[in-house]
């Protein structure tokens, strides 16, 4: 909306794949940043285990929506996708609008018997470090799924916006 047009309540949501996705939408969310619109950008990122380790699409997304988004934020285990993304589109809506980047990480989206598969190790594991190897990635997928399953509160966050008081407000 433009700025001067009265708020709808509403926030516009954009979920984009990881790097070139996320690049792509710099100048949209620049936009928003300007117009004061509360804006939700959803964005892919590679596994967690593989940050920095040169996976594919794997570059620094925080560091370029910082300056851009009232909040930039990265999802570690499925447990927290709920409550983040509710503190993010309140944090979008509240104060003066804006937009919040959230990152997503492959590795939290997908089902548990496919991240199990994929980064569980194997299970004849040799020697110590083998071993030590697979306790590890058991444990950090076991870590990343811990209470996946349990109910979360769904409900909308209150929007804190601020009302200018009597002394504020020339007449």
């Amino acid at each position: 909306p433009h700025p001067q047009s009265p708020p709808t309540g509403r926030i516009g949501v954009a979920t984009v794949t990881a790097g070139p996705g996320v690049t792509n939408t710099v100048t949209a969310v620049k936009n928003a940043q300007m117009a004061e619109s509360p804006v939700l950008l959803i964005g892919g990122a590679a596994a967690s285990l593989q940050k920095g380790r040169g996976a594919l699409q794997d570059i620094d997304q925080l560091s370029l929506f910082r300056t851009l988004c009232k909040a930039c934020v990265t999802v570690g285990t499925v447990r927290d996708i709920v409550p983040t993304l509710r503190k993010a589109i309140a944090t979008a809506q509240s104060g003066t609008p804006g937009p919040v980047f959230v990152e997503l990480p492959i590795d939290v989206l997908y089902p548990f018997h496919v991240v199990e598969k994929e980064i569980g190790g194997t299970k004849s594991a040799r020697g110590l470090r083998g071993k030590a190897v697979q306790w590890y990635l058991q444990n950090y997928v076991r870590n990343l799924f811990a209470g996946a399953w349990e109910p979360r509160d769904v409900s909308p966050l209150p929007v804190q916006v601020p009302q200018a008081t009597e002394d504020e407000v020339r007449f």
